[in-house]
């Protein structure tokens, strides 16, 4: 007889860049949930990703040995990459490819305007991992993140409807035939799935950006994130590594901005934080603005550079998460701008109880509290931060 499904399970793992003071005790570390899940794939591992970054010695190479043994003992591996950041990707693709991995290249901006920004992978069509860890040492050992480890066929089945899309889209499938024709999103809003994560017991839905290119009854993420802020009563408390309104086709894109102030206006106290990346271009007028509302406070992060000396595209607040009146969780492989909702390929988990909160209000805290966020000075001519 078939084993009856086990519940659903979450569990948090955060990214702490080394020599900080960051590590919430209620998420664990990606390299141990990443190295454990695709260790123990013995069917089906798909991987989803921006890019990919190794480097000898480094965070990362543990988890690709573990891809290419996976690959070795039969799993059937394959990965999707977006063709903007091949100069990266190409260093480490001869070697998975030697190792039997399966690698298509997807050039998004061609199918949707935007890239394949989302980083997720599926294992055996039990269990996933999404967040805002792109599959780059730094982002293992250098760079603050957010990401959840899900045990359920039902959001492996989901995310598994959205691979095979992207995967057919790399091929060469025109957009509107990218989906298999059988097969509908079933994780909602409207069809949570019960979950336990660190011993409470919460909901959770998915939802995918950008909407014309979403399997068929999925949730549109932008819909879902302006319907939590409007039902939001008491706070908001967000932290992301860029914001911005700018240009979108002819106009200029607002609807984030002004659920967060009509949030505010309602009395809702609204805390962000936005790394210093963001500052000194052009997001930088709209989060001044933004931080000169009433019930809005914003603060800009800079973390520490490492001890062994500058790392290039490192030692950056790359989270992507918000937590609407320590009920409502909100975890996303997006930036918060328009591109991203509107023609970027991400995918995000909107949680609801306690456990989950508590968990995503202790890595905040941590950090609005600590001691790399400073409030954002509207009048301060902000430089850009050097990146590489």
């Amino acid at each position: 007889a078939a084993l009856p499904l086990k519940a659903a399970e979450l569990q948090f793992a955060e990214s702490v860049p080394d020599g900080t003071v960051y590590g919430s005790t209620l998420a664990a570390r990606p390299q141990a949930v990443w190295t454990d899940m695709i260790s123990a794939s013995s069917k089906t591992l798909d991987i989803e990703q921006f890019y990919v970054a190794d480097q000898a010695g480094e965070a990362l190479e543990p988890v690709l040995a573990a891809v290419k043994a996976a690959a070795g003992r039969g799993v059937k591996v394959r990965l999707v990459v977006d063709s903007k950041m091949m100069g990266e990707t190409a260093k480490a693709l001869p070697a998975l490819k030697a190792a039997g991995v399966d690698a298509r290249v997807v050039d998004f901006k061609k199918a949707g305007g935007g890239v394949q920004h989302s980083k997720f992978f599926v294992v055996d069509g039990r269990e996933v991992y999404v967040g805002s860890q792109n599959f780059d040492w730094r982002s293992l050992k250098h760079i603050h993140e957010v990401g959840l480890r899900i045990k359920s066929a039902r959001a492996a089945a989901d995310f598994s409807l959205l691979f095979e899309g992207d995967w057919a889209l790399a091929g060469g499938a025109e957009p509107r035939r990218m989906f298999p024709k059988k097969g509908k999103a079933s994780v909602t809003a409207a069809n949570p799935e019960k979950a336990s994560l660190n011993g409470g017991e919460v909901t959770y839905s998915l939802a995918f950006s950008p909407e014309p290119f979403i399997p068929k009854g999925a949730d549109s993420e932008i819909h879902e994130l302006l319907k939590a802020l409007k039902a939001a009563k008491k706070s908001v408390d967000g932290q992301v590594m860029t914001y911005s309104l700018m240009e979108h086709g002819s106009k200029r894109w607002a609807e984030l901005d002004a659920a967060l102030r009509n949030a505010a206006a309602r009395g809702v106290k609204v805390r962000l934080v936005f790394a210093d990346w963001a500052m000194g271009g052009k997001a930088d007028r709209d989060i001044k603005a933004l931080s000169k509302t009433d019930n809005i406070s914003v603060k800009i992060s800079s973390l520490p550079q490492h001890e062994s000396g500058f790392v290039p595209f490192a030692r950056v607040e790359h989270c992507k998460y918000m937590v609407i009146d320590g009920e409502v969780s909100y975890v996303t492989t997006n930036n918060w701008g328009p591109g991203y909702f509107l023609t970027t390929r991400g995918a995000a988990v909107f949680m609801r109880g306690r456990a989950a909160a508590e968990a995503l209000e202790d890595v905040f805290n941590r950090t609005w509290d600590g001691p790399y966020a400073l409030p954002v000075d509207p009048l301060k001519e902000y430089q850009p931060v050097k990146r590489s």
